[in-house]
């Protein structure tokens, strides 16, 4: 019983390490996280955060990988969702996820490790998406050479990109008038439960 009480311990500790990090890394970027102030948000001596993970990097790393595990079992909910596309598509426009990727993004530009494992998930991802798409399409009726799923999932995933980076800086030209475009093309596809949720 002490055994499985020091690992539930463990893990308790793991995951507090990890949602103080997230939260820095929303709140003031990757470059305000250091295992001195991670420790101070999340109530702990600095000396367990290395214990826990060894290096910032490991840490780095470990909380990408849980928050691509996060994004991953949303994506296989779309796959028995009612309008997987418009699910699929507020995924990709969801702004509160988005900004601890473009934290994620920066700091791999120093990080091999990190830019190597979000490679790995990029493509494990698009893989899944690819799928989502091809069933709902296959499920409408719609002709696969007219809408290639991969294409299709390039081409949201890119929209989507754009309009929360520009969001996120407060530009919107044309935001609206996509966003009524992508939503017109989604109710073709899935008329009875498309919606679509506005970034800003």
């Amino acid at each position: 019983m002490k055994a499985v009480r020091k690992v539930d311990d463990k893990n308790k500790t793991r995951e507090a390490i990890l949602n103080a990090t997230e939260t820095i890394m929303r709140e003031d970027g990757y470059a305000a996280v250091s295992s001195r102030r991670v420790a101070a948000e999340a109530g702990l001596k600095s000396q367990l955060v290395h214990y826990h993970f060894g290096t910032m990097d490991e840490l780095f790393l470990a909380l990408f990988q849980r928050a691509d595990a996060q994004n991953f079992d949303r994506h296989m909910q779309l796959m028995t969702a009612p309008n997987p596309l418009c699910e699929l598509w507020k995924l990709n426009t969801d702004r509160k996820g988005m900004g601890l990727i473009f934290e994620f993004m920066a700091l791999a530009n120093h990080r091999e490790a990190l830019r190597k494992e979000i490679a790995r998930a990029n493509v494990r991802t698009r893989s899944l998406q690819i799928s989502i798409l091809k069933r709902a399409l296959d499920e409408s009726g719609v002709p696969l050479d007219k809408f290639p799923p991969n294409v299709l999932s390039l081409l949201m995933a890119g929209a989507a990109l754009e309009l929360v980076t520009e969001a996120s800086i407060g530009v919107h030209d044309a935001h609206s008038d996509t966003l009524k475009f992508v939503e017109n093309l989604l109710q073709s596809i899935e008329p009875i439960h498309a919606t679509t949720k506005t970034v800003g």
